[in-house]
């Protein structure tokens, strides 16, 4: 075994804990709206099927409304992943929080979608393609330890700074 495949790994994995970090987010915030403990503002939609609103309606207790609510949007957004820094301002966006990347870095915001499109492309030439470097047939791209520490590093600054605003 290859060292580098765990740094691929360790990359790999910085990247999906960011989007399980979004949909845990948006599923909690979704179901608070639904069940009335969070205002729902002008633009805020989950896009739920009638069947899950029908459901939904016919829930006997706030408890089975809130069990059915959170079945019902966690299905809907295991159809997506929040990855990309335009995918992740959409979900925030889905409950209310406009604008996400803006208030939670400022004029770094920029910096920090850029270091997460970085890291997620990266992520994406690991996970579809292998990591095989299109230059040297049969050979994947380099990866260091410090590599795979930096994405996880900014991943995890990007995940703090969105949690204060959350």
């Amino acid at each position: 075994m290859d060292a580098t495949d765990m740094f691929r790994a360790g990359l790999v994995q910085s990247v999906a804990a960011i989007d399980a970090y979004v949909h845990g987010v948006v599923l909690d915030y979704a179901v608070d709206i639904l069940s009335g403990r969070r205002q729902a503002g002008s633009a805020t939609q989950i896009g739920l099927h009638f069947g899950a609103v029908s459901d939904m309606i016919g829930a006997p207790t706030p408890t089975d409304l809130e069990l059915r609510a959170r079945v019902h949007v966690a299905e809907r957004l295991g159809k997506e992943t929040f990855q990309k820094p335009d995918d992740i301002g959409k979900a925030f966006a889905m409950v209310g929080v406009r604008k996400v990347w803006t208030l939670a870095f400022g004029q770094n915001a920029e910096s920090m979608k850029s270091a997460l499109s970085v890291a997620v492309g990266r992520r994406n030439q690991i996970v579809h393609s292998c990591d095989a470097d299109p230059v040297n047939p049969g050979q994947v791209r380099p990866l260091s330890d410090v590599d795979a520490l930096s994405v996880a590093t900014s991943i995890e600054q990007i995940v703090r700074g969105l949690h204060v605003i959350i």
